[in-house]
């Protein structure tokens, strides 16, 4: 019970802001076909065309750019025209039907082009009860156009608004992160992971608008750039740790470069907040004692200038491209065979489940039956857990909403009402879908039941009937759930925690051979694979009685430190043209470290004991003493320099190190 609350819980919850103006397309190309039938008094082909809409709609990729919205809107279209022509050809055999409707359904569960709305369609012309003619399959078709012509309209007048949108929110996200360089640790960590996939949903979104031998790629440059700042400002964030006594003076200049990035307006006043903080710094510099504290503080001053600079360059940038406008080239959506392949495991699941489905209602063959078929397919999922969330909030949603309509219906009955309960249900459906599910299938449950039953009228008795079927397909979705390859991701664990070790093993290895310029993108993969262990574990956890190990929870937030450690040294080394000795060693042993731990995870033997890692620290650290005493007693510059690298990388190394022996251990445990 509790499970379930928390689902409903969290289901009727709205995070974002509904795009009402959408709902509103999806509702006019879904109702307009029903009231012209029912104006011509052909309602049967006004049902059709708008089953064909809503089909369409269903499959549509809302958000993404327009060309990829148009070859998913294409193959859907075809798709579910021939879906429908199959469940009219084989309704004459049940039992053909059946294996039909299981090998469909896989096919949907297998490959992401080919989805839920085809196989849908093959279910509603199995259960139409009509002769196998054309007719029904093109008036689909024909409501797919109408909604393709109406969704795609706009393409001329706004294909960069996805784009625009995306950068936009990276932009948001990415100052959002420097503004939050104070915050604890739990709120920047939250912010940090926000800012890293608002950045990745905008390079995905920058390169579905440029071909790879396009030269003009602004959008990919204004990308690049905000990557920049995502860097400098997690090294920013430890270096103001360890400037405890200047920190107002840090905030001052972070505050005008945030305001900046999101207003190009301000990009000068920033600019000279920037260098008033380099001008104080040097007067710092000059009036410096010779003790080890003020040498420390004006070393990791330095620093944090070194990062500023670079951030307040590519806040200069981020409003120069921002001006001049994020251009990208025309292009027609480019069609291919890459039909997106999800978990073969699910496939065959959903292909079984929605088979026996069938067979279930064999006996049972009239229009009620799809409810039970439909109910199963779209409710189970690739995990357990998150098929028992689905199952609750298609039950919860399908009590109120087709009760709402049967009061509705009761109240003023006619075809008229349904057209206008459509037109609601469908703009309140379809608006909600893209933030809550739990609404959607408020929405949405009663208005496939008036649009498949257009015929029936949606009384107390046909609402029950087809609630009654509706907990009946979500018993069965919980059946198939646990059943059939209840588990297995256990399995593949052992492989991610050998990649996250590896990944962030090569990245260590390039800052040890400085090089520097990989590691941005050495950085992403390392966290791509943290990703993919983090998103495994939870999979475990939706299995029945799975449960992640915390060792392995832990490992992937220590997976994270070290990517910010690398991040750090990095900087420090780029601001740096000499480098310690000491420095190449002791990353050469975390790198070292991590990819024998990976070797004795891959054979499954005990890794070798870590003590390499304290002896290059404590030479690093008599470096450093030696260094402090040199530049004390009046030494050259060059001494000085060498002293300021060596003050601000022993700490990012120290953490470095300690975050890779625990991430090490964690995985070992």
């Amino acid at each position: 019970m509790r499970g379930a609350a928390l689902a409903l819980r969290r289901g009727f919850s709205l995070p974002a802001r509904p795009p009402w103006g959408y709902g509103l397309l999806c509702a006019v190309a879904i109702a307009s076909p029903l009231l012209l039938g029912a104006l011509t008094r052909q309602p049967l082909m006004g049902v059709f065309v708008a089953l064909g809409a809503y089909f369409t709609a269903f499959g549509d990729l809302y958000g993404k750019p327009y060309g990829t919205r148009a070859r998913a809107l294409v193959v859907k279209l075809v798709l579910i025209a021939a879906g429908c022509w199959l469940g009219l050809l084989v309704a004459p055999w049940p039992w053909v039907g059946v294996a039909v409707v299981g090998l469909v359904a896989a096919a949907g569960g297998q490959w992401r082009l080919v989805g839920m709305p085809p196989v849908l369609a093959t279910v509603v012309g199995f259960y139409a009860g009509l002769p196998a003619s054309p007719g029904p399959p093109l008036q689909m078709a024909l409501g797919g156009l109408v909604f393709c012509l109406l969704a795609l309209a706009l393409w001329p007048f706004r294909r960069l608004d996805p784009l625009k949108d995306a950068l936009n929110e990276a932009v948001e996200a990415v100052g959002g992160m420097l503004e939050g360089l104070a915050l604890p640790e739990d709120e920047w960590v939250e912010r940090r992971e926000h800012g890293s996939k608002a950045l990745d949903a905008a390079e995905t979104a920058s390169a579905a608008f440029h071909s790879t031998d396009d030269r003009t790629r602004s959008a990919d440059a204004f990308v690049q750039t905000l990557v920049r700042i995502f860097h400098e400002s997690v090294a920013l964030r430890v270096l103001r740790a360890e400037a405890v006594q200047d920190q107002a003076e840090i905030d001052k200049v972070v505050s005008a470069l945030s305001a900046a990035l999101r207003d190009p307006t301000r990009v000068r006043a920033a600019l000279t907040q920037t260098a008033a903080f380099a001008e104080w710094i040097s007067g710092l510099r000059a009036r410096q004692r010779a003790d080890p504290a003020s040498l420390r503080r004006i070393a990791v001053l330095g620093q944090v200038r070194r990062c500023l600079d670079r951030i307040a360059v590519a806040v200069r940038t981020v409003g120069l491209l921002a001006t001049d406008g994020v251009r990208a080239p025309a292009r027609l959506p480019r069609f291919s065979w890459k039909l997106g392949a999800e978990e073969p495991e699910h496939a065959g699941r959903l292909g079984i489940a929605a088979a026996v489905a069938m067979a279930l209602m064999v006996g049972f063959h009239e229009h009620y039956g799809k409810w039970f078929v439909f109910t199963v397919m779209l409710a189970l999922r690739s995990t357990y857990g998150d098929t028992v969330d689905r199952v609750v909030l298609r039950v919860a949603g399908t009590m109120v909403g087709a009760s709402v309509a049967a009061v509705i219906l009761a109240v003023v009955p006619g075809p008229y009402t349904i057209v206008g309960t459509v037109l609601v249900f469908a703009t309140l459906g379809f608006a909600l879908r893209q933030v809550s599910y739990a609404y959607w299938s408020v929405f949405a449950t009663p208005l496939a039941m008036l649009l498949a039953d257009f015929g029936t009228r949606l009384d107390w008795k046909a609402a029950a009937v087809r609630l009654a079927l509706t907990v009946a397909g979500g018993a069965l979705a919980l059946v198939a759930a646990r059943v059939l390859w209840p588990r297995g991701e256990k399995s593949k664990i052992h492989g991610l925690i050998v990649d996250l070790l590896r990944e962030h093993g090569v990245l260590v290895r390039a800052l040890a051979e400085r090089e520097l310029d990989r590691v941005p993108e050495l950085t992403e993969t390392a966290g791509q694979a943290a990703d993919r262990l983090s998103e495994s574990l939870d999979r475990l956890e939706k299995e029945p009685g799975g449960s992640a190990p915390p060792d392995l929870r832990e490992a992937v937030t220590l997976a994270r430190q070290v990517r910010d450690d690398a991040i750090l040294v990095s900087a420090v080394l780029r601001g740096s043209e000499i480098g310690l000795d000491a420095t190449a060693a002791v990353l050469d042993a975390v790198a070292d470290r991590l990819a024998t731990v990976a070797q004795a995870v891959r054979d499954d033997k005990e890794p070798p004991e870590a003590d390499e890692l304290e002896a290059g620290l404590s030479e690093l650290a008599g470096e450093v003493t030696s260094l402090m005493e040199v530049a004390a007693a009046g030494e050259p510059s060059a001494v000085r320099r060498q002293l300021r690298h060596a003050v601000t990388v022993r700490p990012a190394l120290k953490s470095l190190s300690k975050d890779a022996l625990a991430l090490a251990q964690a995985v070992t445990r």
